[in-house]
């Protein structure tokens, strides 16, 4: 399970309250705390879930540049690229971070793109792994926002789902985890059933 985190802010601080959602968890903390690992209960099912997370670094809105394949290439003895590229080889399923800020916008529909080519760069087919668009509402009195039906229309993927989170609230991250265990299911029981 890959996190692609395109909001501001540090992705250790989604991670930690995503391992204290579920039973378990731990945290990898070295180099940087990206990684951990958590019992995840759904329904009868519990699923051991390695959860990384990606913090992408695209600067641009015109241009896919700074791609975590060429970061890891260029690594220069900083393993923490190599191992988020090595993340998205294997992620079975993803959850890109956004927010409904307006100036933020255009920056989401950006890093769909960056996510599409990171998934490129890693030997993937985009459309093969589903994405859930965990819509984050921060809540900054007077900072105009989008519509949510406006951003599930512009944050699309081959197969996708839109779950809106209130973080000050914290709420939104289980229920976007769920959901991405559910597009992982109804895939894997579709391809079993070929």
């Amino acid at each position: 399970m890959v996190y692609y985190k395109a909001t501001m802010g540090a992705p250790e601080t989604l991670l930690r309250h995503v391992c204290s959602l579920g039973d378990d968890g731990v945290i990898v903390s070295e180099p940087v705390p990206r990684e951990g690992h958590v019992l995840w209960a759904r329904g009868d099912v519990v699923y051991s879930l390695h959860l990384f997370f990606v913090y992408s670094r695209g600067r641009s809105s015109r241009s896919i540049e700074n791609l975590v394949a060429i970061e890891a290439a260029a690594d220069d003895g900083y393993p923490v690229f190599a191992r988020e590229f090595a993340a998205l080889k294997h992620a079975e399923t993803i959850v890109l971070s956004v927010d409904d800020t307006e100036h933020r916008f255009g920056r989401n529909k950006h890093f769909v793109e960056v996510l599409r080519a990171d998934l490129i760069a890693a030997g993937r087919d985009p459309d093969a792994v589903p994405v859930v668009f965990q819509i984050n509402h921060p809540c900054n009195d007077g900072v105009p926002t989008i519509p949510v039906a406006d951003m599930v229309q512009a944050l699309t993927w081959a197969r996708c789902d839109h779950v809106e989170a209130f973080p000050q609230d914290k709420r939104g991250a289980k229920e976007a985890l769920d959901r991405a265990i559910a597009l992982y299911e109804e895939m894997r029981a579709e391809h079993e059933a070929k």
